[in-house]
């Protein structure tokens, strides 16, 4: 007991520093909505400053306190001002990226700086103060008691002044807050200051106290249970992060005290982070939550004439140059390929993993193993390892089905830390056998050969850049073909727009699997080119934040395309370039500093990288649009006929509440085939919450929802979809990434799994529906196909949302306000197409509609809603005449004339 308190009490060194940077995490997160991975980069810069002013200028630690705090303040005010503040209108995940870039900054200059660990006094008293039975350290003590003030000062600083509370305004609402005289801009800038100041005294703390060093290593490390602990807070609640930060610290301590196997403290803050996401987590993304516009994806087009000119080019490359410039190439094909698991992952899939490096090193673990105990053949390694990585993956991204975005990188950071620590540095794992208790050596990798022909690096440098050459341009085809097939068209709805993606049938847990699986396999076997460089492995240079460099070379060159891949691996410090410009000018390791100013200066000036950027200059040279043949799409569509399958939907007894509110209660309501049925009420009546509830979209609710005879209660949206009920939304929610032709395929396409795989190497151009092309043909949409939603009028634009709906084929389809925004002609035209889906097509329609005017002339029947309960139901006529419909419009009793109220019609 008395040896667990020590450790304990030991911990909460860890922990204390743990609190503070996640404070300042937390601080920026409210004052600009940015979850900021630089919070390691602030501390950086408080532990350099704080070492450069007190040992190497010997001032008083008082000084040196001051100076760190002061400059960990102005970098991040100076951060906020020069790279946060052009992209305020940015995406999150976009601005995510952009304090990676900065960390990979302060992170290049603390290593050129201090390239070693060098000694710092502590400035706290190393004594110990005996309270009862407990010998309680000094300075852990003043430690503790810093960050707990902090934390007193902090919550009232944020509760109780003026400046707290316009924090608070301007994270719920910046246009009113700016409005009542506060600058969210100024805001954003002090919060900025006092998050970096924080993080500063933190880097001072962890550099003079727990480590006696700088440590670049070591703080930039911070940066994850940091995270792990806002995480805990919520990025809200000071108390709560204080509290996660010192539980993290103490986790830390005990797991390194009692667990024998080594790396288990470093996969506490990944165990925290899964718990408190899982646990918070998401499946399915609630109302209103569309996924980040991502930078743009290309077509996935082979160039024919490019393939040719980059491999001539590639065999006059290696006719010419020397063995060093030819392991530079080796090293920018690794590059290329773990550059393209981010393009699938993040490219196609929006999934921001920063794991894919620590992945790579399980590649390289499974290549060792299989070459030097199973004696393969270095071919079916190539093939094998990647393979086994890629289900490695599958498993470690399970936790990504409940989370996204933002949340999702800070797991798999950790994740990747977890990985670094637990597996490549147990030699256990990277070592021979054990025997008498003895680590054997390090495993010996045979020379590569290929069919007899030696191809290794040490000897035939030349032969094994070829090797990677070929290797990159069998991944970078299969990633294109992905990009080109039904799959690749999946992804990209998933990534443009979970919520639709689902109501169209596709499950976006499979998807995100898929993606995680492809990425993992090309990591992989970026792993197996790094395993066959020496006749040895070193597992320690599979360092977890080489995935911050990854999605940052990946984000320069182009996220959303092969060639972005492959020009960000050219952009890597010890790849191709790096290694040309070396040779002529002395950069001194500075290579990579270069590479992330430029990252960042890129994601301001042209976010979608650079390879995006030049293949639109050169289509816009060419003058012409790549397109497929229209006349042969639609050959014989005249010919096309679709009815749908007659289903039935019911809803009986259905209540759901959001906390105190009942939104619906006790609701009956059916739908038959063919039949329109108008949904009414006033604002807040709950006719949207119900359309949720009947596709699955909410899952705790009362009552029963049955489809066709069958409960569904426990189906997911995307099942539901597939069985025949679809819907459309309110606000459209259309994939603005692909053109109108990919949006119905994604609806239309089978769902067959074989598909994904099959279209790594063959992919399938994609076919209509008769439903699809039915939908082609009644709305006008022809001439639209190839153009993407987003150059559409917004009548256009709620055609395309409601003919996408029905290209699923189905039963009974429910649609959300489809003439908002609309004028009369297209909402007569509107209501005509919506009655020939009935009538003709035989689709159960629930139309839910505030233009009383439109659901008259359109719906057989109507049911009136009000305050979560069903007030009228019956023929139009009849319903107009009901008192509690119209008083719910119009707040009062409009007396019975014997005909319909024309108030009501009017509203």
């Amino acid at each position: 007991m008395d040896d667990a308190l020590r450790i304990v009490i030991a911990g909460l060194g860890a922990g204390t520093a743990y609190a503070l940077l996640a404070l300042g995490t937390v601080i920026v997160y409210r004052g600009s909505g940015v979850v900021s991975f630089a919070t390691g980069g602030f501390a950086l810069v408080g532990g350099v400053t704080y070492y450069e002013v007190t040992v190497a200028r010997e001032a008083s630690p008082t000084v040196g306190i001051a100076a760190a705090v002061l400059a960990a303040a102005l970098a991040a005010a100076l951060v906020q001002l020069l790279v946060m503040r052009p992209l305020r209108r940015a995406t999150p995940l976009t601005r995510v990226v952009a304090t990676l870039g900065v960390l990979a900054i302060f992170q290049e200059i603390a290593s050129e700086l201090h390239e070693t660990t060098r000694f710092v006094p502590s400035f706290l008293p190393s004594g110990t103060w005996v309270v009862g039975s407990i010998d309680l350290p000094q300075d852990r003590a003043i430690m503790l008691g810093i960050t707990l003030g902090l934390g007193v000062v902090l919550q009232l600083l944020y509760s109780r002044s003026r400046f707290g509370l316009a924090t608070t305004g301007v994270a719920e609402n910046e246009r009113a807050t700016a409005s009542l005289g506060w600058s969210p801009d100024t805001v954003a800038i002090w919060n900025w200051s006092l998050g970096g100041a924080l993080s500063g005294l933190a880097g001072v703390l962890v550099t003079a106290v727990i480590n006696n060093g700088v440590s670049p290593t070591s703080l930039t490390l911070s940066t994850v249970p940091a995270l792990s602990a806002a995480v805990v807070g919520g990025f809200a609640s000071f108390r709560l992060t204080i509290l996660g930060g010192l539980l993290i610290g103490v986790l830390e301590a005990l797991a390194f005290r009692y667990i024998p196997q080594p790396g288990w403290p470093s996969a506490i803050s990944l165990i925290v982070i899964v718990v408190m996401l899982i646990v918070r987590g998401q499946a399915v993304p609630l109302r209103g939550h569309m996924s980040e516009r991502l930078p743009a994806v290309a077509d996935g087009r082979a160039r024919v004439v490019g393939l040719a000119v980059a491999g001539a080019g590639m065999v006059a490359y290696l006719a010419t140059v020397d063995g060093s410039l030819a392991s530079a190439l080796v090293t920018t094909m690794v590059f290329a390929a773990l550059c393209l698991s981010m393009v699938v992952v993040l490219g196609y899939a929006g999934q921001l993993s920063l794991a894919q490096f620590a992945l790579a090193g399980i590649g390289a673990l499974f290549a060792v193993q299989l070459c030097a105990r199973a004696d393969l053949p270095l071919p079916l390694v190539f093939v094998t390892a990647p393979l086994l990585t890629g289900l490695v993956g599958l498993v470690v991204s399970i936790p990504a089905v409940r989370v996204r975005g933002v949340n999702l990188a800070i797991l798999t950071l950790g994740l990747a830390v977890a990985i670094s620590g637990v597996v490549l540095a147990n030699e256990k794992y990277t070592k021979g056998p054990v025997q008498d208790g003895v680590i054997g050596a390090d495993f010996q990798v045979s020379p590569a050969s290929v069919f007899g022909l030696r191809v290794d690096e040490l000897t035939h440098p030349h032969r094994y850049a070829a090797l990677c050459v070929m290797v990159v341009a069998i991944l970078g085809w299969m990633v294109a073909s992905l990009r080109r097939g039904r799959a690749g068209r999946r992804l990209l709805a998933v990534r443009a727009n979970e919520r639709a993606a689902m109501s169209l049938g596709v499950s976006v847990a499979s998807q995100k699997l898929f993606a995680f699986t492809v990425a993992a396999v090309l990591a992989g076997a970026a792993g197996v080119m790094i395993t066959y460089r020496d006749v040895t492995v070193q597992f320690a240079q599979f360092d977890p934040f080489v995935s911050i460099e990854l999605v940052l070379l990946s984000v320069l060159g182009g996220i959303g395309s092969v060639v972005g891949a492959l020009v960000g691996a050219v952009m890597a410090p010890t790849g191709l370039i790096g290694t040309i410009i070396e040779h002529s000018v002395s950069l001194s390791g500075l290579f990579g500093l270069v590479v992330s100013f430029v990252v960042v200066a890129n994601l301001i000036l042209a976010p979608d990288g650079i390879a995006m950027g030049a293949m639109r200059t050169m289509r816009r040279m060419r003058r012409r649009r790549v397109a497929e043949d229209d006349s042969r799409l639609m050959a014989g569509s005249e010919d096309v006929g679709f009815r749908a399958e007659p289903k039935t939907l019911r809803l009986s007894g259905v209540g759901i509440s959001f906390g105190g509110t009942r939104a619906l209660n006790d609701v009956d309501l059916e739908v038959k085939p063919g039949e329109i049925v108008g949904l009414i009420g006033p604002n807040g009546a709950g006719k949207s919450t119900l359309i949720d509830v009947a596709s699955g979209f909410c899952v705790r609710y009362s009552g029963t929802v049955e489809f066709s005879g069958k409960p569904v209660n426990g189906w997911s949206p995307a099942r539901r979809a597939r069985a025949g009920l679809t819907r459309s939304f309110q606000s459209m929610e259309l994939f603005e990434d692909i053109t109108v032709l990919d949006n119905l395929r994604v609806a239309s396409e089978p769902r067959g799994g074989l598909s994904a795989v099959s279209d790594l190497f063959w992919p399938r151009r994609g076919t209509l529906s008769p439903a699809a092309i039915v939908a082609i043909s009644e709305f006008g949409l022809a001439d639209y196909l190839y153009s993407k939603p987003d150059e559409l009028p917004q009548a256009l634009r709620r055609l395309v949302a409601i003919a996408r709906a029905v290209a699923t084929s189905p039963s009974v389809l429910m649609l959300d306000e489809p003439a908002a925004g609309l004028d009369e002609a297209s909402r007569i035209e509107l209501s005509h197409l919506i009655i020939r889906l009935g009538r003709e097509l035989g689709i159960g329609i629930l139309l839910v509609e505030h233009d009383v005017e439109l659901v008259l002339r359109t719906c057989d029947r109507i049911v009136g809603l009000n305050f979560g309960e069903v007030i009228a139901e019956g023929s139009p006529d009849s319903v107009l005449k009901d008192e509690a419909l119209v008083s719910a419009y119009l707040g009062d009793v409009v007396e019975d004339s014997g005909e319909s109220s024309p108030a009501l019609r009017s509203v």
